[in-house]
């Protein structure tokens, strides 16, 4: 299953961008203030659930908390891409 969220992790960042654009058409509404941390929340909110449900379908539970403890130690590894991909959105 690492492998796969790491290739989600990799499909989002890929597809920061569309999200981006979106974020700003939408930004007065939503009243979001700081575009760079609402996106990083929207990331991992995507890749958490996006990765749930592919645990979910392939292995037929749900994750544990210590599986839930290393998705979270990927995606702080990860997280310095992730700011650069939302970097380079804006």
């Amino acid at each position: 299953m690492r492998e796969a969220l790491n290739q989600l992790i990799d499909r989002t960042t890929v597809s920061f961008h569309t999200v981006m654009s979106s974020i700003r058409t939408d930004k007065a509404d939503f009243q979001i203030q700081n575009e760079s941390d609402y996106a990083i929340g929207l990331a991992h909110g995507m890749i958490l659930t996006g990765f749930m449900s592919d645990f979910k379908d392939y292995s037929k539970r749900e994750p544990s908390q210590e599986e839930m403890i290393e998705v979270s130690k990927v995606l702080i590894d990860r997280n310095e891409e992730l700011r650069e991909a939302i970097r380079k959105s804006e």
